[in-house]
């Protein structure tokens, strides 16, 4: 008994001794957010408007509203780096094959449509390719791009790298991964260029969050995308975008269509909303 109170007692005093230690420095401020009201992030570049990850669904995110194109990325056999969610053809395109084993001239023989199991009753006329990432970066050259790379090798990484130096886009991007390790890779090479946090590095602010010690997180991104809810859990709330917040982290809210939960995001005054209809977002908005 005597062993198990002077654990507590120390687990006690370590927890007070942690929560007096200095907090860790704030972010800085970077020109990608803007210092304006929640960000409409089209997700897929609007996917539930027009066929997901698509120069055409970008543009039209943009026409409807949207104030950031969230998009994914892959390396083709020939590097290009293509925008596409899966690192497979086979779910929205009349192809299959596997993008990194691949040509881009491979890829641009199919057709671009609507994703069979998150929009069955959608369809879309014939005539969207699969686009370059350089592609969107010419038909939109002032526009702010969240882009996540999907590969975990880092050969994606060192050419996204290249590309944002050579367009001269490090203001217009933040670059994202769920593998936290690609992040640090990115980093690395790419110094300049402002990064989100990878899953494990979200997953830490979160469970310090929760323990009043996210004061202590030195956070090595500029901004965090969290779901609202997880494994049954709620994760986006009041408390981690006031710990965010505190250390100048921008809390962007994945993925929410219902105008409802909009409403309460904005309400919480997290930084940005990703949406596969940033035209429903922008008139909750209004």
């Amino acid at each position: 008994m005597k062993t198990f109170l002077a654990l507590i007692g120390g687990v006690l005093l370590t927890y007070l001794v942690l929560l007096n230690l200095p907090a860790a420095s704030p972010v800085k401020d970077i020109a990608f957010y803007q210092p304006a009201s929640v960000q409409v992030i089209a997700h897929g570049n609007g996917r539930a408007l027009l066929p997901g990850n698509t120069l055409e669904a970008g543009v039209n995110a943009l026409e409807v509203g949207a104030d950031i194109l969230e998009l994914d990325i892959h390396l083709t056999a020939d590097n290009q780096l293509v925008v596409r969610h899966d690192n497979i053809i086979d779910t929205t395109t009349n192809g299959v094959g596997v993008i990194a084993e691949m040509t881009l001239a491979e890829l641009q023989q199919y057709d671009v449509g609507f994703h069979e199991v998150d929009f069955p009753e959608l369809s879309y006329s014939s005539g969207i390719v699969i686009p370059t990432l350089e592609s969107l970066f010419d038909k939109m050259p002032n526009s702010r791009y969240l882009i996540e790379l999907k590969p975990i090798k880092t050969a994606a990484a060192d050419h996204l790298c290249a590309l944002v130096k050579k367009r001269n886009l490090r203001e217009q991007v933040v670059i994202g991964s769920f593998h936290s390790s690609v992040l640090e890779y990115f980093r690395q090479v790419c110094p300049a260029v402002p990064t989100s946090l990878g899953q494990s590095e979200a997953a830490q602010l979160v469970v310090l969050s929760r323990l009043g010690l996210s004061h202590l997180y030195s956070s090595p991104g500029v901004s965090v995308q969290l779901p609202v809810i997880y494994g049954g859990f709620e994760i986006l709330t009041p408390a981690i975008v006031k710990a965010a917040h505190h250390l100048n982290i921008r809390v962007d809210a994945w993925t929410v269509n219902d105008p409802k939960i909009m409403q309460k995001l904005i309400n919480m005054e997290v930084d940005g909303i990703i949406t596969d209809r940033p035209d429903v977002l922008r008139s909750v908005m209004k």
